[in-house]
């Protein structure tokens, strides 16, 4: 099936230290090779334990576990050793509502038509350290965290959140259906159902590879929430994760919900993009993306396959410091793409649609040694018709030999003042133009410089680099504080545009490789500090009413300020945050549009844009 095996000897040597680390318990070990004695075992234990399956190959090694343990006496089902079992033919692991277990180590390599381990009313659920590959006909979700099927009546009593799925290989996938699915449950008040995403849960340190031929659709790597649950907030977290050769669906990785976050992933030769389809407020930071030299495909029904970028629908989001070399997408698979849309959200009630872009920040994205650039206003053969709406495009690097550095792709529909250009450095060299099919976008030094941006190849991390000759540009962007660059080293006021602010720093985030990720790869327990100040703020509803709420805020965070657009201090406040959220009355101040300033220590961190509408 796979040639993983061949170093597992070496690899179980690299992972003893963090073994004897993560399973020292007080309980007894448990050995089992039989599926029904390990299920009442685990089942039946009211202090957690640890369950282990002996070395060996399975066939039909069908388990369904439900116990809610804690996080104190956590579970833990493991194989002996780490790759050590394989479990092939209709094996497959159900969880129901379950707590604080983990499922480490096993090989799946089925040939059934289930998905291989399925959550369904799952919290603190930990999938480590697996190997996935199924080979089938049916259209299989190969991992999905899930809702109870039959628990409708909210709050619910078994809500599915903060599951982790991290350092697993998913492989060599042939057939519709995604390696990982964040679903859901929904409310059924009688006359319509209302969907809530999963929340919290992380996806981490995983290595997909292999996912094609291209189907029709439904082939994603990994599909977070989907067209009814997109109004759901998530707050899904898909980071350090390695993409390559995953051709099955034109969106890799499927964004359906909102309050997500995706960074400092790796996507290498794949066709398609990371596409945020549905939902609003979602945050794209630190990714690299690599075209790699594969060359322009043909689907099954003849259309072209491409290495692409980032394509964006919905509200609010916030696109930077992403990293874009060599890809060769265009139209719905550009580097960046910004088609037009066939709805407006808050105006269309059929959650299918592509609602248009708007209040989106595109910014401190190098684009290197592409075929195309950014591309604007693709129609899909007349049937969008919603402009965009106050998107904004300010310090991104772009540098190309060929074709349009940008390129508004049908004429007629140039969105003109619906886009903020701001202090972009352009530079394109041979048969390169800067713009193409504008008939009302034009360009001035405000918004493009074209200079050289003096950049070096990095033969460390195989991407090109600025250096201390690269221009340094104001920032002038104010709807978002970004401090930090895609290595996660400082960013200050005076910067360099694009991905990378030159610094002598030890870079933080890289290009991931194999060794990086998967069963085998070292887990960095360090990097609390780091994420927590990456982590965006997302402010809601939008536009904002009396109250205001903020999420996801840094727990280290003392005071609120927020200003008018003159800089003048209106509304200021100490704030402890509680759970990540904090509530402000805005009910003193006019309609208008705001800045809202955060501060740790005395320090501004954080600065936002709000929209006030009482």
């Amino acid at each position: 099936m796979t040639n993983w095996n061949n170093n597992v000897i070496i690899r179980r040597v690299k992972l003893v230290t963090l073994l004897l680390i993560s399973y020292t318990f007080t309980h007894a070990q448990q050995y089992f090779s039989d599926p029904d004695d390990l299920v009442e075992a685990v089942n039946n234990t009211l202090n957690g334990g640890v369950f282990i399956v002996t070395d060996g190959i399975y066939n039909d090694f069908e388990a369904s576990f439900e116990n809610i343990a804690t996080k104190e006496d956590p579970i833990i089902i493991k194989a002996e050793n780490i790759g050590g079992v394989t479990l092939t033919g209709e094996s497959h692991f159900v969880l129901k509502k379950s707590a604080y277990i983990t499922i480490e180590g096993f090989v799946f390599d089925g040939q059934g038509e289930d998905s291989l381990i399925k959550l369904e009313g799952c919290n603190h659920i930990r999938i480590t350290r697996n190997v996935f590959e199924l080979e089938t006909s049916e259209s299989i979700k190969w991992v999905f965290v899930g809702g109870v099927w039959n628990d409708n009546d909210y709050p619910f009593e078994y809500p599915s959140h903060d599951n982790r799925i991290d350092h697993n290989i998913f492989q060599n996938k042939e057939t519709p259906g995604h390696y990982i699915t964040i679903d859901g449950s929904f409310e059924n008040n009688g006359s319509d159902e209302v969907y809530y995403q999963s929340q919290y849960d992380i996806i981490d340190y995983n290595y997909f590879r292999n996912n094609g031929p291209r189907a029709v659709n439904e082939q994603e790597s990994i599909r977070i929430g989907w067209s009814e649950m997109s109004k759901s907030s998530g707050h899904t977290r898909v980071e350090h994760n390695l993409f390559e050769d995953c051709d099955g669906d034109p969106e890799i990785v499927s964004v359906k919900s909102c309050d997500n976050i995706i960074r400092h992933n790796t996507f290498k030769a794949s066709y398609g993009t990371l596409s945020l389809r549905h939902g609003n407020r979602n945050h794209v930071e630190g990714n690299y993306f690599f075209g790699d030299g594969k060359a322009i495909g043909t689907s099954p029904t003849g259309s072209s396959l491409y290495t692409g970028g980032i394509r964006i629908y919905g509200t609010d989001h916030v696109i930077i410091n992403n990293y874009m070399e060599g890809l060769n997408g265009t139209k719905w698979d550009a580097p960046i793409t910004l088609t037009l849309g066939d709805a407006i959200d808050g105006q269309s009630s059929n959650l299918s649609k592509h609602f248009r872009a708007e209040r989106v920040t595109i910014a401190y994205n190098t684009l290197v040694d592409n075929s195309h650039g950014i591309e604007i206003g693709f129609d899909n053969n007349n049937s969008y018709n919603k402009d965009l709406k106050d998107i904004t495009i300010a310090h991104n690097l772009i540098k190309s030999s060929e074709n349009s550095l940008v390129e508004i792709v049908d004429t007629d529909n140039d969105q003109g003042n619906n886009i903020t250009w701001l202090s972009n450095l352009m530079y394109p060299t041979d048969n390169a133009t800067i713009l193409s099919g504008a008939t009302t976008t034009a360009f001035g030094n405000d918004q493009i410089t074209i200079e050289n941006p003096n950049l070096n190849f990095d033969a460390n991390l195989n991407v090109w680099k600025t250096t201390a000759n690269t221009p340094l540009y104001l920032h002038t962007l104010s709807s978002v504080m970004v401090s930090q660059d895609i290595d996660g080293q400082e960013r200050s006021v005076l910067s360099n545009p694009g991905a990378d602010n030159y610094s002598l720093e030890s870079v933080r985030f890289r290009p991931l490789t194999p060794d990086d990720v998967g069963p085998d790869a070292y887990e960095d327990f360090n990097t609390s500090d780091v994420e927590k100040i990456l982590s965006p703020i997302l402010i809601y509803p939008i536009p904002g009413d009396e109250i205001i709420y903020l999420g996801m805020i840094d727990a280290d965070i003392d005071m609120i300020k927020i200003l008018n657009l003159e800089g003048k201090n209106l509304l200021s406040s100490n704030v402890n945050p509680k759970d990540g959220e904090i509530s402000i009355n805005t009910s003193s101040l006019s309609n208008g549009i705001y800045l809202v300033q955060l501060f740790k220590n005395g320090h501004l961190i954080e600065s936002r844009k709000i929209i006030i509408t009482h």
